[in-house]
């Protein structure tokens, strides 16, 4: 699912009990780091107050992997990033509205492994993430283009049962 049509989905109404796993995507803006989503400013902080907010921790690691990519390709930057980093570290941390989910266990690793030998999604990142949701049975927000053909893929083979 994408940010726009989710808030338009539940516009003006509150939905505390519904659960929302983020991709590391939508995490970045928070470290600092900016990303090509369109009106996030006006609709993250919506869906915050909307929905019951998840994060899978590899999520931090892969926006820290991010973080150090762009201070290699920007060593003026290097310190700056790294201090938004810590910045956005304790943020997320420190907000009750966001929720930290496990980092992996061995069911959530079956559904990350059948993920790369069935359908081929090589990146762990986004296999993690992807299962993590299905483990805790709560929608994605994703803009990573192989997940959202894989969610088609998948529901296309489950309506077909």
């Amino acid at each position: 699912m994408r940010l726009r049509g989710l808030v338009r989905n539940f516009r003006g109404r509150r939905v505390p009990t519904a659960k929302l796993l983020l991709d590391t995507t939508y995490l970045l803006p928070i470290f600092g780091v900016s990303v090509k989503l369109k009106d996030y400013n006006v609709l993250f902080p919506k869906l915050i107050n909307k929905y019951s907010i998840l994060y899978n921790p590899a999520s931090l690691v892969e926006a820290k992997w991010i973080i150090i990519g762009l201070s290699r390709r920007k060593p003026s930057l290097r310190e700056a990033l790294l201090n938004r980093f810590r910045e956005g570290l304790r943020a997320i941390l420190s907000d009750t509205r966001i929720s930290q989910t496990v980092l992996t266990k061995s069911e959530v690793e079956e559904i990350a492994d059948e993920l790369l030998l069935r359908y081929r999604v090589n990146d762990y990142f986004d296999r993690i993430i992807y299962a993590t949701a299905v483990y805790y049975n709560t929608m994605l927000l994703t803009e990573d283009r192989e997940l959202h053909n894989l969610l088609k893929t998948r529901k296309h083979q489950n309506q077909g049962k």
